[in-house]
């Protein structure tokens, strides 16, 4: 019968002996795991950075809400605390909302300059195209 203590003093007798030779975890990470870590990493560094964008909306409400309290104590205006965030909170929902523009002349220069590459490349064709068929048949 074999000594149990025999199969456990073969492991203590294969460790390293100086402090240098000891691997450290993640010391040897295959391309996959080190692939991993760096995406815990990232997943960590964006909600870190959603928070902290979070407190800073936090922070500009409250002093969003204090400057409108200066100003309506300033001119004597008699508004509710219940007001003003009922103010701020449309303010803040419709603060990156898209509006179509209003149709008109500054619309229609806005478009011409948007698409001028293709107007001047289909101008373009147009007179090439008439001035071949001019040549063709003149």
């Amino acid at each position: 019968m074999p000594n149990p203590n025999a199969q456990q003093q073969a492991p203590r007798q294969a460790r390293p002996h100086s402090m240098s030779q000891i691997e450290l975890p993640g010391q040897n990470l295959t391309l996959n795991e080190t692939l991993r870590v760096m995406d815990v990493a990232r997943e960590m560094r964006d909600q870190r950075e959603t928070a902290e964008e979070m407190f800073r909306r936090d922070d500009a409400r409250t002093n969003l809400r204090n400057k409108l309290v200066r100003a309506a104590r300033l001119s004597g205006d008699n508004v509710s605390e219940a007001e003003i965030e009922a103010a701020i909170d449309q303010y803040l929902a419709t603060l990156h909302t898209y509006e179509d523009p209003q149709p008109g002349l500054k619309s229609l220069i806005a478009h011409l300059w948007i698409w001028r590459n293709r107007m001047l490349w289909s101008a373009a064709a147009l007179a090439a195209t008439g001035g071949l068929l001019w040549s063709l048949f003149a």
